[in-house]
């Protein structure tokens, strides 16, 4: 029935089809640590991406200062590797931070004030990384870091709110 049906890739132009390898020069070492390509493009088992087309699908590049903001990354925040344990090790500090956070608010506004330590040191992590993604012209990371702008927003409003009642039982 589909014996002589055409490729969905016969009026794509070469260097935007996904099936054949690519011919931009290579970039290096992927941002994310593990070799892989966030766009499908890179070469497989190297540990390398590559841009895409000039203006097209696959273009990959971050954002190198100016312009305001942080544009970035912490080093200090930022598990060196994705292995389980540097996964488990960022798990651990925010906890330690949402801990803190809890208790200062508790010590300093009662109940109200833990939970609006808790929602603001949440918000504060949203912050960073939707700054971080903000500029990445790659749809997944801009797409986490609308999220986490949302997430943010509410964890700010949502803080503020519990602050102000902590404040006004503290009266």
């Amino acid at each position: 029935m589909f014996g002589n049906a055409p490729s969905v890739f016969d009026n794509v132009a070469r260097e935007h089809r996904p099936d054949v390898a690519s011919t931009a020069p290579s970039m290096g070492a992927s941002p994310d640590g593990l070799g892989a390509s966030p766009d499908g493009i890179g070469a497989a088992g190297t540990g390398e991406y590559f841009a895409g087309p000039t203006g097209g699908m696959g273009a990959y590049a971050r954002p190198t200062g100016g312009g305001g903001g942080m544009h970035g990354q912490i080093d200090f925040l930022e598990p060196v590797d994705a292995s389980p344990a540097a996964a488990l090790r960022s798990a651990g500090m925010t906890a330690l931070v949402a801990a803190v956070a809890f208790g200062g608010g508790l010590a300093f506004g009662g109940a109200w004030g833990g939970v609006s330590g808790i929602m603001l040191s949440g918000s504060a992590f949203n912050v960073y990384r939707a700054q971080k993604w903000w500029g990445s012209p790659d749809a997944s990371e801009k797409h986490e870091a609308v999220v986490s702008a949302m997430f943010a927003a509410i964890g700010i409003a949502a803080g503020g709110y519990t602050a102000y009642k902590a404040y006004e039982a503290k009266k």
